[in-house]
């Protein structure tokens, strides 16, 4: 199967109701821990009602499938009537669990009808700068032609030094006044945060109870951290699973825009 895409809520049980948010990643040449960390997904999706699309096949060579799927997708959307359409996007790397499936996507984007319809994107940064491993980025004609630019990077700029691959394009790219004055850093915390424990003093970027995923970007003996946190989330655990009018999402929101 070369891609999977799958409604979080029923047409029938959606009584109309348009999903604004779609969610999107890539599966290929899986194991037990990605299919594990998918289907904490898919919690989230039934609880949320979003539409997720996971492509199980290459697109293009190494890393540069996950732009060039992105793009599929914006396209894919922008070719839909304006009402029919996603008006977002999550991508998510597979590496990632759902802790929280009670938080939705739509608590962290921006208000709608306010001066920040004008911000396309939202990222977040760890300590190697940009980490594109999770972000939302809006339908619409300026996401495909950051996507664009991102995906064709490496040809037009063969001389530009690209360490993380697609990433470094895409950091490149943001900087560029054409795209920068619509993207905003989001604390990394909302929807990228990393691994820690309430016995420890947690910095910033590292989970908290009732926190919404918790990601694995490059640490060391992955698979077994993984293991840990997918029990973890597998439990569904109240103290974890909880409202998030009940977590500090919402005033952090409000601070926040």
């Amino acid at each position: 199967m070369g891609e999977d895409v799958r409604d979080g809520v029923s047409e029938e049980d959606r009584l109309g109701a348009r999903t604004r948010v779609g969610k999107c990643t890539i599966v290929f040449n899986g194991n037990s821990w990605w299919e594990r960390a998918l289907r904490t997904h898919e919690e989230h999706d039934k609880i949320q009602g979003y539409r997720l699309y996971v492509l199980r096949q290459n697109l293009l060579d190494d890393v540069w499938s996950k732009p060039a799927y992105v793009l599929s997708l914006l396209l894919r959307e922008m070719a839909k009537p304006e009402n029919e359409r996603l008006e977002w996007l999550l991508w998510f790397d597979v590496d990632t669990i759902i802790l929280n499936p009670y938080i939705p996507l739509e608590t962290f984007l921006p208000p709608v009808g306010t001066e920040f319809d004008d911000i396309h994107l939202m990222y977040s940064n760890d300590w190697n700068g940009l980490n594109n491993g999770v972000f939302p980025v809006r339908v619409n004609q300026w996401s495909v032609q950051l996507f664009s630019a991102i995906l064709s990077y490496r040809y037009y700029r063969p001389e530009a030094s690209l360490q993380f691959r697609d990433q470094s394009a895409m950091d490149a790219l943001m900087h560029e006044p054409k795209f920068s004055k619509h993207i905003v850093q989001a604390p990394q915390r909302w929807f990228n945060a990393y691994q820690g424990e309430h016995n420890e003093t947690l910095a910033p970027f590292q989970i908290r109870r009732g926190d919404l995923l918790v990601h694995f970007a490059g640490v060391p003996g992955r698979e077994s951290r993984m293991q840990y946190w997918l029990e973890r989330a597998e439990q569904h655990l109240d103290d974890w699973e909880i409202a998030v009018k009940s977590t500090s999402y919402p005033q952090e929101a409000r601070d926040f825009w």
